[in-house]
């Protein structure tokens, strides 16, 4: 599979051989799990959860980060007018087989017929129409694999072909700038992370960009292309424990492990100025970024935490009963866990709590110039904020109380930029 070409004729028909025991990804790690009665509204991760739909529908997360909203319609009326056998029936997303209706198949199919049109834009030589449409097929394979659960085969298949079309979008450095997949090592295990330069020939400084469950590394091309390479900033993008390159490390307490592995490995990068190195993180996310500046001081010069869950998301037994049955398997998966035992599993988040850990209080002050960015969806889980402002002496926090979804991505990449265009360049 690995040698496949990107430019077979029809991916979406060939990309997985036939095979009847794939798990639909709705049961993989929710076995005998009954959907939460949850009414429609938003869970705790910050995410979009709809009724009848397994996964949260971030549509307009979706279109900004490179995705055309007529694919999404397309592939979403597909989903929903399917008549094939579905796992849950109260959830659309959730049809069986590989094939029309089917998630995966659905957002695979959009992303082949863009990788044709790339296909087709490289034999004119009209390079940029092609980076065009590899950066769009990559969305949609990335939209495909979502939520990226460890032992949904479908998904890393797709995940996989994302990856492999996300590296085309940089044929031209001088134009798209220089991309490089790093490899370092945590705890034995190899991972991958994404690192996108200004150039490779003068040192520049880098914002670590921590993946969320919710997200992959190929959701932050464009806070790269359009904000942070503008500043002649960097971005290295990795994975969470049990999500993607870094999906054979467990979730544990320590969130920071890979994190901490990527910094260090920056630092044997020529073109990387370590002495000026940010890092930005999303609700658990955020916590590894929160971490790593709390155990080791030394390593970032600003923090951008984005409706970080450092305690509360953790030991709320209230809110961790809100959560969407996605978000619950997304989680249980990466402790190796199964949420239809969730009332046992709650017990054990609590290890991921940094005050449960005592690396939050007032005596552990650091001095990290930090912005906190509060999204309106997170504001009522937002009971952390006193143990931001305890721990992060220089901490900024901008609390967005009315602000319309669409306005969700491009409000934190715009001040994620000013602030790190700030503080690392100034």
């Amino acid at each position: 599979m690995d040698n496949t070409d990107l430019s077979s004729a029809n991916l979406s028909e060939i990309l997985f051989k036939p095979k009847y025991d794939y798990l639909e990804t709705s049961v993989i790690s929710n076995s005998g799990c009954a959907l939460p009665d949850l009414g429609d509204g938003f869970h705790l991760m910050g995410s979009h959860f709809r009724a009848l739909w397994y996964r949260p529908l971030n549509r307009f997360s979706w279109a900004y980060l490179g995705a055309n909203s007529l694919d999404i319609d397309e592939a979403l009326s597909h989903i929903v007018m399917s008549d094939n056998e579905r796992s849950r029936d109260q959830c659309y997303d959730t049809v069986k087989q590989y094939g029309p209706g089917n998630w995966i198949y659905e957002f695979c199919t959009i992303g082949q017929r863009r990788l044709n049109q790339a296909r087709k834009c490289e034999e004119q030589g009209d390079l940029v129409h092609a980076s065009h449409h590899y950066r769009m097929a990559s969305r949609y394979f990335a939209i495909a694999a979502y939520p990226n659960l460890k032992g949904d085969d479908l998904a890393a298949q797709a995940s996989l072909y994302g990856r492999r079309a996300y590296r085309k979008i940089f044929n031209d450095p001088v134009r798209y700038g220089h991309y490089a997949e790093q490899v370092f090592n945590v705890g034995g295990e190899k991972v991958t992370g994404y690192l996108h330069s200004v150039s490779n020939k003068e040192v520049q400084p880098c914002v670590v960009v921590v993946t969320s469950y919710g997200s992959t590394a190929t959701d932050y091309y464009r806070l790269f292309s359009d904000y942070l390479r503008k500043e002649g900033i960097a971005i290295f993008a990795v994975d969470m424990p049990g999500l993607g390159s870094a999906s054979k490390i467990l979730l544990g307490a320590e969130t920071s492990v890979v994190l901490e592995a990527a910094v260090e490995h920056l630092k044997k990068v020529p073109y990387i100025d370590s002495s000026a190195i940010g890092a930005l993180g999303f609700h658990v996310s955020a916590n590894a970024v929160a971490r790593l500046a709390i155990t080791r001081h030394d390593l970032f010069k600003a923090l951008v935490l984005v409706s970080p869950a450092l305690h509360n998301a953790f030991v709320n037994q209230d809110l961790l009963n809100s959560m969407s049955l996605a978000a619950r398997s997304s989680l249980a998966n990466r402790l190796n866990l199964d949420a239809s035992t969730w009332n046992t599993i709650i017990p054990q988040l609590q290890i991921l709590s940094l005050r449960k850990q005592g690396l939050v209080g007032r005596n552990n002050r650091v001095d990290t110039k930090t912005l906190t960015l509060m999204m309106p969806v997170d504001l009522k889980y937002n009971n952390d904020q006193d143990l931001i402002d305890q721990v992060f002496a220089h901490n900024k926090t901008l609390a967005f109380t009315k602000m319309r979804v669409s306005e969700f991505a491009p409000r934190i990449f715009t001040s994620a930029s000013k602030f790190f265009t700030e503080t690392l360049k100034g």
